[in-house]
């Protein structure tokens, strides 16, 4: 029988319920009053007064009639318990007062769920702390030590109030859970079915989603149930949880937005109106945001790109045009272009003739026709422009060129491998693996060896497929191995290869192991090698660029082709590689198929050199440091033995300029006592001060800048100054070589970082007053200060006849225009137009005075080449520019660079040199 409950039998702080008893049936009670806790109803969730041992059968949409009033002897233990949450929380006083209101209960079922509707204020925010869930995580604790005695209680009935309450109420996931365990709702799972289903019909999304959850039924609904309801109520939180628990929903909801990216714009708003819903979700109401989370989807629950092929096509219609834009800019070859090109079409068809008409697009003809016949696209499917093409070289019987183009312009000199390529090692079988680890192991043993240069390479994850490790590069000072794991397959079969490979490189601390970003490359390798427990960091490794950093930040060290004008960024090993060497890396291979087998050539170098410079890198900052009096191994030590160095850490907002440079015994103060013109001075100034030359050319002076391959050769700087009567402007050792050989006042070492500054230093050392005719006078790439200036009119006739030239040439342009339908954000970024580099020369020889121009002046020029016989540069140029009538243009003779009026970037110009003009 269920005990009597009454405040003493437990130790409860409150007193306010000093004469609560169980309600008992009584035939004296009038018939408003309700006789027991199993006769109390809720009027959310139809609990009505029918006896607690009905079994008679009721539809799960029966509509019970609420009850306006609670027993008040419940009404009083729940401020009890109230009172009791307020100070103790969940402790053992609520455990013990939960229990003893249990017991004394004739239906403690009916009561919890009573208890539950009164007390209702926490469960909004759905924590697993709040009261409500834990009075039924006590009654679940309790009820499994009570449940025989009280099964007879639990009807179908009740079972169904319960599930309506679940629905009805906003009530926590976790509650949700224990309750259905509590009522076993799930052995009614057509009934609950048909409630969670009429709940869905009231726009109950979320609790029908919980409560699909709770029951594990996730899987009879549909997509357009509750999924995309809740995204258009901006609840994606909410799915989230439902799709974590269901992988075939996790399908079913990828394939759905898939097939809405080849609706019409509109889609999303006429599916809200079908499925009812307010559009309140700003993230979710146009095609460009169903890619978005489709993408996120995808590759949170690792959907394969197979169920999603519109998305797949146009994420690989985005990799497309990334990759083709890179070769256009010379960034890429055109074989690793081919390459990948060839790999993100794949078989699709579609895809076929999409790139063509990508190609045509943008103006390169030469690989459209080249696509267009390897991949045997029917002509009449074809643009009208390839078409004839395609003619015209039947008729010629030409047929098509399918040989490489060579390089067009590109005078980029890079970095070079300084070993010959009989030195490099292509690690493709056992038996050449098994040679290397004899060779190894003989030098390693004789102690030549202690330093190694090592690098990843792996082919560019173009869509959400996840790319393997394709090779690993290791470099010695006089050898290059580069293990090509494609072709080092099955992998177990090579594992013993690998397990002594890392045994006698990477877990040994006594050879030191070079990396650039290493915790990349150790990544992959620890998700590829079939082996366990790699040691990939700690002592024995080193990241390069930590090592860069640590050196420049903390030691104020200074790299031979460092320019203290510029913040570094310690961005690349291509950018690092420059700084030391003179010349970056050829990157034009980075993004190329390193699973072709066998390798190109050109990939092979090019995965060599980048392994191999670590070396040289490394060696150049120990003779450097050594010279400079830095503790080099010190340094190194607290770099492979720092998890996380400093280099990790936020950069100080407060340090704009972090490098100092080198002190010189030159003093500041200036020699010159006269004020002189710009006409006065010709400046020399070495290649790290670039910058700094362009802009002491917007001020109008002459000046020179020194070869890269001869900024070390401080006597031919010497002789040039003397000989053109030159002054010279540097900082560090290569003006400490050269301010030696000069008289005081040839010569200036620039002591701040920032340009502006810089050039107000320069100014005032000499004494040089710029006045506003001097601004822009002379051209900032070459120099000259001859000029033609011509109206928008024949600037026009000029560009056109350029791009006509360009064109005949097949020479690859960009387009001025970019159809949007080929534009992808996430594969690159806006590009620079700024309008520094535009501004107008003011001091030149103007050939007319009007926009009636006559036709013979500009003869040559309207044929593409300046009076100097320079090819005029219309790169900068748009079409829409030349609508202006009243804009100029100033070619110049020299170079053949294009610039225009641009008195805004003058006047900005003349203030920061301290001059106002009216």
């Amino acid at each position: 029988m269920a005990e009597r409950w009454n405040e003493t039998s437990c130790n409860a702080p409150a007193a306010d319920v000093a004469n609560f008893r169980a309600a008992g049936p009584s035939s004296n009670q009038s018939p408003r009053k309700i006789t027991s806790i199993a006769q109390i109803g809720f009027s959310s969730y139809g609990v009505s007064g029918t006896s607690a041992t009905s079994n008679t059968y009721v539809s799960p949409v029966t509509h019970f009639e609420p009850v306006q009033r609670f027993e008040p002897e419940v009404e009083r233990i729940a401020k009890h318990i109230q009172s009791i949450w307020a100070t103790w929380k969940q402790s053992k006083v609520l455990t013990d007062t939960l229990s003893s209101f249990f017991k004394s209960s004739p239906d403690p079922y009916t009561s919890l769920l009573q208890l539950i509707n009164i007390i209702s204020e926490d469960r909004l925010k759905g924590k697993a702390s709040s009261m409500a869930h834990t009075i039924t995580e006590e009654f679940y604790k309790w009820i499994k030590y009570n449940e025989s005695e009280y099964e007879h209680v639990l009807t179908e009935e009740l079972k169904i109030q319960a599930f309506k309450m679940v629905l009805e109420k906003k009530i926590s996931p976790n509650t949700i859970n224990t309750i259905v365990k509590i009522f076993k709702c799930n052995t009614r799972l057509d009934c609950m079915e048909e409630l969670i289903r009429e709940s869905i019909k009231q726009k109950r999304f979320k609790e029908a989603c919980y409560a699909s959850m709770s029951l594990n039924i996730q899987d009879r609904f549909t997509v357009e149930d509750f999924l995309l309801p809740l995204f258009f109520m901006n609840l994606v939180c909410v799915t989230e949880e439902f799709l974590v628990t269901t992988k075939f929903q996790q399908t079913a909801l990828v394939k759905y937005l898939d097939d809405l990216l080849v609706e019409n714009d509109d889609c999303l708003y006429f599916l809200a109106n079908r499925l009812n819903v307010t559009q309140s979700n700003n993230n979710f109401s146009n095609k460009s945001q169903i890619k978005t989370n489709l993408t996120r989807i995808m590759k949170k629950y690792n959907i394969p790109n197979d169920l999603a092929p519109n998305v797949t096509r146009q994420k690989k219609k985005g990799a497309l045009v990334y990759l083709f834009r890179r070769y256009q800019s010379g960034a890429t070859g055109i074989h690793a272009w081919r390459e990948m090109a060839l790999e993100s079409i794949g078989n699709d068809e579609t895809m076929m003739l999409e790139v063509v008409k990508m190609l045509e697009h943008f103006g390169d003809i030469q690989e459209c026709i080249y696509f267009a016949q390897l991949f045997a696209i029917d002509p009449l499917l074809l643009p009208p422009t390839i078409q004839q093409e395609l003619l015209f070289c039947e008729n010629a019987s030409a047929g098509i060129d399918l040989s490489i183009p060579t390089e067009e312009y590109n005078t980029t000199e890079y970095h070079d491998l300084s070993l010959p390529d009989k030195q490099i090692h292509i690690i493709d079988c056992a038996s050449k693996f098994n040679e290397f680890l004899d060779k190894i192991n003989i030098e390693l043993f004789d102690a030549h060896l202690d330093v190694f240069g090592l690098d990843c390479e792996w082919k560019p994850e173009l869509t959400s497929d996840k790319s393997d490790l394709a090779s690993i590069q290791l470099a010695t000072i006089d050898s290059i191995y580069i293990f090509h794991l494609p072709q080092l397959q099955p992998a177990e079969s090579f594992k013993l290869h690998w397990q002594e490979f890392s045994m006698n490189i990477f877990s040994n601390i006594n050879i030191l192991k070079l990396g650039f970003e290493w915790k990349g490359d150790a990544s992959m390798i620890r998700s590829s090698l079939p082996i366990d427990n790699i040691q990939l960091h700690g002592p024995g490794f080193i990241d390069i660029k930590l090592l860069w950093k640590e050196l420049e930040t903390k030691w104020n060290f200074q790299l031979p082709f460092q320019s203290p004008n510029e913040d570094i960024t310690y961005n690349s090993l291509s950018d690092l590689v420059k700084l030391c060497f003179g010349r970056p890396l050829n990157k034009t291979e980075q993004f190329s198929n390193w699973e072709k087998i066998p390798l190109r050539s050109n990939q092979i170098k090019y995965a060599a050199l980048d392994a191999y410079c670590l070396l040289e890198v490394y060696n150049l900052f120990k003779t450097k440091c050594e010279t400079s009096n830095i503790p080099f191994d010190e340094v190194c030590q607290k770099i492979s033995n720092n998890d996380h160095p400093d280099m990790m850490k936020p950069k100080p907002k407060h340090k704009k300029h972090k490098y100092k440079v080198p002190k010189t015994n030159i003093k500041s103060k200036s020699p010159h006592t006269h004020v002189s013109c710009v006409k006065h001075f010709k400046l020399l100034v070495p290649y790290t001060l670039e910058k700094l030359a362009e802009r002491l050319r917007k001020c109008g002076i002459d000046t020179s800048i020194v070869e890269r391959s001869r900024i070390n050769d401080s006597h031919y700087i010497v002789n040039s100054i003397k000989t053109n009567n030159l002054h010279f402007i540097a900082f560090g050792h290569a003006f400490s070589k050269v301010a030696e050989q000069l008289h005081a006042g040839q010569c200036y070492c620039v002591q701040n970082h920032n340009l502006d500054d810089q050039v107000q230093e320069v100014l005032n050392f000499f004494k040089i007053v710029v006045k506003k005719e001097d601004l822009n006078s002379r051209c900032q790439i070459c120099n000259s200060d001859s000029y033609e200036i011509v109206s928008s009119l024949v600037m026009k006739q000029i560009y056109d006849s350029v791009k006509i030239i360009q064109n005949q040439r097949a020479v690859r342009y960009r387009p001025p225009s970019i159809d949007e339908n080929y534009e992808d954000d996430n594969f690159y970024g806006d590009e620079d137009d700024s309008d520094e580099g535009t501004s107008a020369p003011i001091n030149a020889k103007c050939l007319t005075n009007n926009s009636s121009i006559p036709e013979e002046p500009h003869s040559k020029l309207i044929s593409g080449y300046t009076n100097g016989n320079s090819m005029i540069d219309v790169k900068p140029l748009s079409a829409d520019m030349f609508n202006d009538q009243n804009r100029i243009f100033y070619i110049c003779n020299s170079c053949g660079s294009v610039r225009w009026d641009n008195l805004q970037w003058e006047s900005a110009l003349g203030s920061s040199l301290g001059m106002k003009f009216k």
